[in-house]
């Protein structure tokens, strides 16, 4: 079945031919140069739906794709996001594989692209382009670099100078071996984790903290975090939010997952959860939810794993704890926050109880996944003990001129239309595009990221039909290569093949998929670039 938008293109595109009798693929041996800056899910697949579409034979001149990423590896969040206990999400890589052997394809790893404005990259063994080279040398300039600038709670006070307080984005790359070889809190001092923010991510980290761990030494888990993970004292991890149970952002699988760990005694407040499914029981209330039947699944879930029995004393617990919003943290030897040394760990957190801000009386138009919480008044507070804060609120993407922060999305995307580029002046920016993250924010899986992909690039192949961009007969795909400085240190495909092959080797000698290279200068090292 055909998506909308390719069916759309395909009837323009045989509209434009027969008003052109014209028409050949081979009036121009230049194809179009399509420059995509990331090569995460977004990016591969924003490239496999540009060359289905070039399948189609929709435009009169083929399209090239060049691909590229800051990493000398490619798949972006399917190897450094999605849990290592979850290897049938990464299966995605096997079909992104297949795009990078198009003939019309090329990798160029280990290259950044720079803002016009930055003086060089960070790196003396990389690659680098500039974003205004990129636009002057290719027709079509795709942004799907995601979101790397992790959330805040705003500056709290404690949470910029104590230690032990740390975003969700560190944990995450110290389990899935990030190569910048990511360290982390020293667990065998650690018996309290305290996750704020209700997310998948949140879940993924509770359940790597809680799981046993012969069964992730079978995982492509970085070799250092799992060391870590068997000296640890972890005991109690509680996962808190600052509104109730209809309104969290994880879903039923990685729920399901948490709540089945053998021998860790999963604690949820069962009044609430009652209070919930007396909403559901409304008239009309399903009808009015954005989701009402993954709502329901959580909420059956959840429910389920209250009634559990209790587990003998000294088990392990996750205790999911809603209406929550942290005022402050504290340390042990103060009750100042702002003067403490960075180097005092956290010890308790100041908590704010919310109420949810449900209308006075039933409305047939309230959405109960989207209800807001505010402070229950008169104000009430409590303090929980904890030796080690994750942050997991999301993440914001990083930007460079001519993006802007969509300001109706709370900054966590940028301004486009369709995908197309919108600048400082409220106007598309020709030939620049924004796909995943960057356009949607940080929200949903990776088949959200897909979805996001195929709808930009039906945007940039509307777009082509619309106003083709000029070609000239003096160069073609095989002799155009783009300005880089530092070239030497360009790692293409076959180069990351090899190093795939030497991690997959390493693997084998632990009885594992593979043993990640943690470094860039690991990876360089395998292809010979150091």
């Amino acid at each position: 079945m055909q998506r909308p938008g390719l069916t759309r293109i395909l009837q323009r595109a045989n509209r434009l031919r027969h008003q052109h009798r014209r028409y050949s693929r081979t009036i121009s041996t230049e194809p179009i140069r399509v420059a995509i800056c990331g090569a995460g899910p977004a990016g591969f697949y924003s490239a496999s739906r540009l060359f289905a579409l070039d399948q189609q034979a929709v435009l009169d001149r083929k399209i090239s794709i060049d691909l590229f990423e800051r990493l000398p590896s490619p798949f972006g969040l399917s190897r450094y996001g999605v849990a290592p206990d979850h290897p049938e999400v990464k299966n995605c890589e096997h079909k992104f594989a297949q795009v990078a052997e198009h003939p019309q394809f090329r990798y160029y790893g280990n290259t950044i692209v720079l803002g016009d404005d930055a003086e060089k990259s960070t790196s003396e063994d990389q690659a680098s382009i500039r974003l205004k080279t990129l636009r002057s040398e290719y027709d079509v300039v795709l942004l799907s670099y995601g979101a790397g600038k992790d959330t805040s709670l705003g500056g709290i006070p404690g949470e910029e100078n104590l230690s032990n307080i740390l975003p969700g984005r560190a944990a995450v790359e110290w389990y899935n071996g990030y190569p910048t070889d990511p360290t982390f809190v020293d667990l065998s001092t650690i018996e309290r984790v305290t996750i704020i923010g209700m997310g998948n991510v949140s879940l993924d980290i509770a359940r790597i903290l809680l799981t046993d761990t012969q069964v992730l030494a079978k995982t492509d888990i970085s070799e250092k975090a799992l060391e870590m993970l068997d000296k640890s004292r972890v005991k109690h991890v509680e996962i808190v939010g600052r509104r109730g149970p209809l309104q969290v952002a994880f879903t039923t699988r990685e729920l399901r997952e948490l709540v089945g760990l053998p021998n860790v005694e999963i604690r949820i407040d069962r009044e609430l959860l009652l209070e919930a499914a007396e909403r559901f029981a409304e008239p009309g209330a399903l009808s009015r939810m954005a989701n009402s039947r993954l709502s329901k699944r959580l909420l059956e879930v959840m429910l389920k794993a209250s009634n559990r029995p209790s587990l003998p004393t000294g088990s392990r617990t996750c205790t999911l704890r809603f209406l929550r919003s942290p005022l402050s943290f504290h340390g042990a030897s103060s009750t100042s926050t702002n003067t403490i040394a960075h180097t005092e760990p956290v010890r308790s957190i100041k908590w704010q109880i919310n109420q949810l801000d449900y209308p006075p009386q039933h409305s047939p138009s309230v959405d109960y996944s989207s209800i807001n919480s505010k402070p229950i008044f008169p104000p009430q507070y409590e303090t929980s003990q904890t030796d080690l804060v994750i942050k997991s609120l999301g993440y914001q993407p990083i930007l460079f001129r001519p993006l802007t922060y969509d300001n109706n999305h709370r900054k966590n995307r940028t301004k486009n239309d369709e995908g197309r580029v919108i600048g400082e002046d409220d106007q598309v920016v020709p030939g620049l595009y924004v796909t995943g993250w960057l356009s949607t924010g940080s929200k949903g899986v990776i088949g959200d990221t897909m979805n996001s992909s195929m709808r930009t690039s039906d945007t940039i192949m509307s777009d082509l039909l619309k106003n083709p961009p000029p070609s000239s007969s003096s160069s073609s795909s095989c002799s155009f290569e783009p300005t880089l400085d530092q070239a030497q240190f360009r790692v293409d495909w076959n180069m990351w093949k090899a190093i795939d092959d030497h991690e997959r080797q390493l693997g084998k000698t632990k009885s594992k998929p593979r043993v990640k290279c943690t470094s860039v200068k690991q990876m360089l090292d395998v292809v010979g670039l150091t």
